[in-house]
């Protein structure tokens, strides 16, 4: 994995990006997939960005020195506002929808500059009701994507598998570690799905679903990047253990990365996730920037060292190389549920904002592409 794979999305600018509008915008699918919803999908792209936004509004990286480049204090956590850690949720509620006050924001604890622990947002949980009658209330869980050094160096690259349940009692397969981990560590730095952490996002979905059952309403669960692999398994996580709580459940990812997880030892339970996955969250979508090479990551297989020699990992649905290399079997319902559309997004250069740079972008590129589709689609 290229150390420069998620570079794009740090150090955190400290106010909202505005990004240049792209003059030769990304061409649309001439289709979409089955059960795919276009207006759904940009009114949780701007959840992705209202998270990332969240960030930024509470959270102070150190600058990178331009210098030293090579500085372990590029963009670390510096500071933090206290809470509460409010959501701009305007974009959103332009769409048509008025927000719960009861929404929840979710949080993890990371390492500062100082070497301290630090609870920072992670993202937030929010029922949205719709102003029109058309439309229908539904339950959104948005994680934002990578931005800072420590969720670099110690969540994106750390690919050592760990089994996703943590117990002997139900494993599901095996997936990255340092996702894994982002979601089931707590304030003491260790945790898995079985004890659910104090203050682990595994425990804060727990207490969200428990204090907030309601069969009428629908989840739809969202990320970009890291918040996209972090969406895959609270989806799946709830799925699975809170079917009782909602009527339904979605998930749409924007620019994830690779999330089932295994070693040459067990190289199979890559696939066991993903067809567990599958199973309980069929109603998922992945929305990729084929510019972008944060998808592509971790590779579907490649040499690691010992113990884990060679190692396979595997998009939850989709994944034409790990299919290709017998890591998963290709199941023909599902496959189909990609979105993908080309993007370099030259527009926004190094002058623009941190977060309007390059072709990983949420605000320049992903959500501004399925504005375009809503807006087609609603047109036709």
């Amino acid at each position: 994995m290229s150390t420069t794979t998620y570079a794009s999305s740090f150090p955190s600018s400290k106010d909202k990006a505005t990004c240049k509008p792209s003059s030769n915008p990304p061409q649309l699918p001439q289709s979409v997939p089955a059960g795919f919803d276009s207006q759904l999908a940009y009114l949780l792209g701007l959840c992705c960005n209202s998270a990332n936004d969240q960030y930024t509004a509470y959270v102070t990286n150190t600058p990178i020195d331009q210098n030293d480049k090579n500085n372990p204090k590029n963009g670390q956590i510096q500071s933090v506002k206290p809470k509460p850690w409010e959501p701009d949720f305007s974009q959103i509620l332009s769409q048509g929808y008025k927000s719960n006050p009861t929404h929840c924001n979710l949080s993890v604890f990371e390492t500062d500059v100082n070497g301290n622990s630090v609870e920072i947002p992670a993202g937030f949980i929010v029922r949205l009701d719709p102003t029109d009658e058309k439309k229908s209330s539904m339950v959104v869980v948005a994680f934002h994507g990578t931005q800072n050094s420590f969720e670099l160096n110690k969540i994106d690259f750390d690919m050592t598998p760990a089994s996703f349940g943590g117990g002997l009692l139900w494993n599901l397969g095996s997936v990255h570690g340092g996702f894994y981990a982002q979601y089931t560590d707590g304030s003491n730095g260790q945790g898995d799905l079985i004890d659910r952490a104090e203050g682990s996002l595994a425990r804060q979905i727990y207490q969200y679903f428990n204090d907030n059952a309601d069969g009428s309403l629908s989840v739809k669960v969202t990320g970009h990047s890291l918040g996209g692999a972090l969406a895959t398994l609270s989806a799946l996580d709830i799925a699975y253990n809170f079917k009782s709580k909602f009527k339904s459940i979605s998930m749409y990812s924007l620019a994830s990365p690779r999330v089932a997880d295994a070693s040459a030892i067990d190289p199979g339970s890559a696939g066991t996730f993903v067809s567990h996955y599958q199973q309980y969250v069929p109603g998922s979508y992945r929305i990729v920037n084929t510019a972008d090479t944060v998808p592509t990551v971790p590779a579907a297989q490649f040499p690691f060292p010992p113990p884990l020699m060679t190692k396979v990992c595997a998009h939850i649905l989709g994944d034409s190389d790990a299919i290709k290399y017998g890591i998963v079997s290709s199941n023909p319902s599902l496959d189909q549920n990609v979105v993908s559309f080309a993007d370099e997004n030259t527009q926004n250069g190094d002058d623009s904002p941190q977060d309007c740079q390059g072709a990983h972008s949420c605000p320049a590129v992903y959500v501004p592409f399925l504005e375009r589709l809503a807006s087609a689609t609603s047109a036709s």
